[in-house]
């Protein structure tokens, strides 16, 4: 009695082609894009081309590597950098911080008014100018100063730009005492005083306006304006911008 042997070269053959199978298994479960980053992966495997597991990859218990292939060495996790960099962006916030709870960096748009082309345009008419007049800013420690040099002397508008309202209400109380006897403006902004000498004070939110004409002589111009007048009205009108009921 005798028995059929397979050939050896069936049996190669068959032995080749378990071995590409297990191959492209592997290489698909390894990596996301190693099976498509070539048109030949699983043939490669055939051909005898060696193949390797994605660093950081470990077999599950009971896998065996197909002839040919290595495991690749494990790449250590680098440390992450989110801590670093949170530091980092706190550091880098930290002067802003301290901007934001102190005095602003810049005027206000309704601080800036005081200086525009509309306020302007209404001193030039109250006084009867020929043309608008000059005028300079400085910015300092959250205070926005806007000086009108009028033919008889300047008349200077102020905005104090305040952290809260609480500290603005401060400020306008103190400012108050500083200047001495006042008497209450009605119906200007949260609140309004002027003093006899040509000098208007209104707060609003956390702003507090000062229109100061105390540079100019008591009564002056071809119509006989009072200071205090002025002082008075130019105060109104930049209110009337703030609000919008000019």
């Amino acid at each position: 009695m005798t028995t059929d042997r397979a050939p050896l070269g069936v049996i190669a053959t068959a032995t080749a082609a378990v071995a590409a199978a297990a191959a492209i298994v592997l290489t698909g479960c390894a990596s996301g894009t190693t099976a498509s980053a070539s048109d030949g992966s699983g043939s490669a495997a055939g051909s005898g081309s060696s193949a390797s597991m994605a660093p950081g990859m470990s077999m599950a218990p009971g896998m065996s590597m197909a002839p040919g292939q290595t495991m690749a060495p494990s790449t250590p996790a680098l440390p992450s950098t989110s801590s670093a960099a949170a530091t980092s962006t706190g550091a880098a916030k930290a002067p802003a911080a301290k901007v934001a709870a102190g005095k602003p960096a810049a005027p206000s748009k309704t601080a800036l008014m005081v200086c525009d082309d509309d306020i302007r345009g209404k001193v030039r008419t109250v006084l009867s100018l020929d043309a608008p007049a000059p005028v300079t800013s400085t910015f300092k420690n959250g205070l926005f100063t806007c000086t009108y040099a009028l033919p008889r002397g300047p008349l200077v508008l102020s905005v104090q730009q305040s952290a809260t309202k609480t500290a603005a209400r401060a400020y306008f109380e103190a400012l108050r005492r500083r200047l001495g006897a006042t008497e209450n403006l009605i119906g200007l902004g949260e609140g309004a005083y002027a003093t006899p000498t040509g000098t208007a004070v209104v707060i609003k939110d956390n702003e507090t306006l000062r229109v100061d004409a105390t540079g100019l002589p008591a009564v002056f111009g071809p119509q006989q304006q009072k200071r205090t007048d002025l002082a008075n009205e130019i105060a109104s009108d930049v209110l009337g911008c703030w609000t919008g009921d000019e």
